[in-house]
């Protein structure tokens, strides 16, 4: 199914997120395939209609896809600055304060936040989709010592603009508090292929050890964020 997936958005028609899932965006979208392509429209993709897309892909060239290139363009249109912009904070477990040191900060910046606590990805995916945030931070208590800051990525399809933030959040932070030793990843969580905006991931443990670094990791993805806005749109543009 990321293959169909990846073959659709190559050839311009809009999947979303690649994510290996036959949805109801992907059933709607093989059906306009099909019907563009003169064949049954019946939303199944039998013999006839992955053959028309291998053969349509040939010509397509090799680009990214419709996917990405949305993304991109859509990541333009975000504010200069922090002022406005729709943040949504999940936490999954036992960090409280620093979820609460981060939307204290992004709140005196003017952002909307808002916070979700719980277990359940899907949960955290619907809150930030129905609230239209402009971004997902989830915060995520590891037994281990890590600091992973991992964004959505799946063969063929990665989230430019939640790599980026990701990036840059972990470059604030080993600047801050190198011992931390923070990672990027591309991952296939659920709530990362589940929301419809950049999203990421912050994995940090232990509780004991992150827990009295709060405000200085506040402070560190704070700033990551305000460099994003100011600087997302200028790299993605440019590619």
């Amino acid at each position: 199914m990321a293959e169909l997936q990846l073959l659709l958005s190559q050839i311009g028609f809009d999947c979303g997120r690649v994510d290996g899932f036959l949805g109801k965006i992907t059933a709607k979208i093989i059906i306009e395939f099909q019907q563009n392509y003169g064949l049954v429209p019946d939303g199944i993709c039998g013999p006839q209609t992955l053959l028309a897309l291998h053969r349509a892909s040939r010509n397509s060239g090799a680009g990214p896809g419709v996917g990405i290139v949305r993304e991109r363009h859509t990541s333009a249109k975000y504010p200069q600055d922090l002022n406005n912009l729709r943040i949504v904070i999940g936490q999954f477990t036992e960090l409280d304060r620093l979820t609460n040191e981060l939307a204290d900060r992004l709140r005196a910046q003017r952002s909307n936040v808002a916070v979700i606590n719980d277990l359940d990805q899907h949960r955290h995916a619907q809150l930030a989709n129905d609230f239209a945030a402009n971004i997902y931070i989830g915060i995520e208590a590891r037994d281990q010592q890590v600091c992973e800051i991992s964004y959505y990525q799946t063969e063929g399809f990665h989230s430019v603009a939640a790599h980026v933030f990701a990036t840059l959040a972990a470059e604030t932070i080993e600047r801050s508090a190198p011992w931390f030793k923070p990672v990027v990843s591309g991952m296939r969580l659920q709530v990362l292929r589940e929301t419809s905006m950049p999203a990421v991931v912050c994995g940090f443990g232990p509780v004991t050890r992150v827990t009295p670094h709060s405000a200085v990791l506040a402070d560190d993805l704070a700033n990551a964020l305000s460099i994003w806005v100011k600087t997302t749109s200028v790299k993605l543009d440019a590619k």
